[in-house]
Formats: structure tokens, sequence, C-alpha cells
């Protein structure tokens, strides 16, 4: 679902005024071996180095960490990280906040969403502590714990998230952010409802809000809101009319970068009907993961679907839905020849079993349903 509205995200946000303080859907790959950034962060905190560098050699780790798959081990790199730097909030709170932010994407890939959700509030906290209120990094980092909240579908708690940075942003003068605040309001609903139609009436609020408005400086999202419409409308034939919307675009509205209009969903497997005589109750502990690299086209269309690599506790047909879904997925068409390869891309597909309490105790145990995760490891690089 979460990627439905990454992609409904960027295929009609506006510019925003300023980065989020992190972004919790890419981990950059760094260009050093495991031994050497372990190597680099045991010398830092040996000679006693500044927090800044602690916690940037500790992030560089324990990406790599992560790259190689060891999830847990990541997690407890930042982990230890925090419990050395956390004191210095006050001095350094968006290096802080940082640190805590992918610890707990580091705990939702771990299949501890309780704790993912508590390092997204404390990461508000820290920059909450160290800047201003309504200062943007601080507003945009309670959007980041709306989307946190939308993860675990708690859709009405992500509503009052992105309606208190509205209202707050509005308060501010912070027109951007107060558009961009609605707007993922708008995109939540509308993507609910391209699923289930129940949420139409949601989207159609969310979306007639923006609309409704007048400043000049919203201008944007008000404009955005007619993509919106259109998917509402399309319902269940939405990739074949965005299909049809993107070959209307012009030589001078193509794109240089890889801009996501469409994800169709990842429909899982039933566990219950895999053919094996037994079903587990209970999911894995460790997340299987595969790493899926793919070309997209100029016309946007992907192709060149590949495994690139993969963990050795891949099983089932999980990974086979992962590419039937990149199959159907659109993006903006790019400013190249149309014989030209296109732009390739690698993204990280994590399958995870949350941590939840056996029915009627609260013995925790892994649920038996998992989710998708992915993670963008791109290096933007044109290839055509």
């Amino acid at each position: 679902m979460m990627l439905l509205v990454v992609a409904l995200i960027q295929a009609v946000a506006a510019p925003p005024p300023a980065p989020p303080p992190g972004d919790d859907k890419t981990i950059v790959v760094v260009g050093q071996r495991l031994s050497g950034t372990e190597r680099a962060l045991a010398q830092c905190i040996a000679r006693g180095c500044p927090p800044k560098e602690e916690i940037a050699a500790s992030l560089a780790h324990a990406e790599n960490q992560f790259l190689v798959g060891d999830y847990a081990a990541s997690r407890q790199t930042l982990l230890k990280a925090r419990s050395r730097n956390e004191k210095y909030a006050k001095d350094i709170p968006v290096d802080v906040a940082n640190l805590i932010r992918a610890s707990g994407r580091l705990a939702s890939l771990n299949g501890l969403s309780d704790s993912s959700r508590t390092n997204s509030i404390d990461s508000l906290d820290v920059l909450k502590g160290g800047l201003d209120h309504s200062d943007p990094r601080v507003l945009m980092e309670r959007l980041l714990v709306g989307d946190t909240f939308a993860k675990e579908h708690r859709y009405t708690a992500a509503e009052e998230v992105y309606a208190t940075v509205a209202k707050q942003a509005g308060a501010a003068g912070l027109k951007q952010v107060e558009g961009l605040a609605m707007l993922r309001t708008a995109v939540l609903y509308t993507a609910l409802a391209s699923v289930d139609h129940a949420y139409d009436y949601q989207a159609g609020k969310a979306i007639r809000r923006i609309r409704d408005t007048t400043d000049p400086e919203l201008a944007p999202f008000r404009e955005a809101t007619v993509t919106l419409e259109r998917r509402v409308k399309a319902g269940d034939k939405v990739h074949d009319v965005e299909k049809a919307e993107l070959a209307k675009v012009t030589v001078g509205e193509r794109t240089n970068e890889a801009v996501l209009v469409y994800a169709a969903p990842i429909d899982l497997p039933d566990r219950s009907q895999s053919g094996s005589k037994v079903v587990a109750m209970t999911g894995d502990r460790v997340p299987q993961w595969a790493d899926v690299t793919f070309m997209v086209r100029p016309d946007g269309t992907v192709q060149d679907i590949d495994v690139l690599r993969q963990s050795d506790n891949v099983r089932g047909a999980w990974l086979e839905s992962v590419k039937t879904s990149l199959t159907k997925r659109l993006y903006r068409p790019l400013a190249m020849a149309a014989d030209k390869p296109g732009l390739r891309r690698i993204e990280r597909y994590s399958l995870i079993y949350d941590v939840t309490y056996a029915a009627g105790s609260r013995v925790q145990v892994r649920s038996s349903e998992p989710r998708v995760e992915m993670t963008d490891l791109t290096v933007e690089t044109p290839t055509g």
C-alpha cells in the first residue's frame, strides 16, 4: 500500500520548500567494504571522535550491514550509536534525529513495528527540542510520523497528524508545507480508494479541501488534484488510464529522472494455498530479501526485470509477485531518444513477519501474514 502512496506523491507533488531531514525509503549505497566501515567505526570510537563523526560512521556501517542482509546487526549498530550519542541531542538535534530515524527504519525491517513507531516519534521530539516548533524540518518530520501510522493501517491517526501539520504550517506562513500535508491526506485516501471503493468519499473530501483553496502559493497542489480525481474515477482501469495520459506527455514535459507515476499492488500468495500440507502458524524471524534490477524505458514502461542477489532463505512465490507488480509500473516518460535503453533501477524487497501477540495472551510471536517493504538502492546515473 505504501508504494502506491509513494507513486502518487511522486506523480503529483509540488517541490517541497526544503528536503526532509532524512528519507525513510532510500538507503544510500556506501562505497566501502563491510570490514572497512567496521574498522572506521571502531577507530572513531577508540579515539573519541566528535559525535557528528561517530554518528556518520555508525550510519555508514549500519547501511553496509543492511546491504549484506544482516538486518539484526544493522539495527544493533544503530541502537548502540544512539546510546552513546543521544545525550548530544540539544547540540546536534538534526544528526541525532537522523540516527534515531534510521534506527526506526531498521526496526521496521526487523518486524518491530511498535519500536519503529516509537523511534519515529522520538526523532520528532529531538528536533522539537533543538529547533523552533515552526521550523520546516520539524513539520516535515511530523509528516513522517503520519506516514508511520499509515504504514500500520492506522489511517485516522495518520490523517490527524497530517491535519495538524497543515494547520501549524498555515499559521506559520509555510504554504508549501501546508500544501504537502493536505496532499498527503488526499494521496493516502486516493491510494486506498484504488483498492477499496469504501474510501472514495474520504478521497473526494480530501481532494475538494485542496481544490477549494485560493492562496496562489497552493496553486501547484490544486493542479495536483486533477491527477488524483482521475485516479478515483478510473477505478480498476487506473493502469490503462494513466498509460494513456502518459502517452500525451510532450517532449518538453519529459524528465531526466525516474518519476514513479503508477505502482501496482504486490499481491502476496495465500500461504494456505501454497500447496504445502502444513501451514505455519507463525512467520519467520529473519526477513527474506532480494535485490531486483530493471530498466525504465524512455516511454516510462519497465523491462529487463532481474534478481541481482537474494538471501539464502528466500522461498515461496512472493518474489514472483514482486516481478509481476514491476511489469505494470509506469514512470513519467524520459527526456531521451526512444532507442536508448533508459534508466537502470535497483530496489531491495524484504518479506517481513511482524512481531505480534498470540491470541488471548501477551506472548510475542511472529505474525503468519507477511508484508513487503521496498528500499531504493538506486544510484541516480543515466544509462542512455
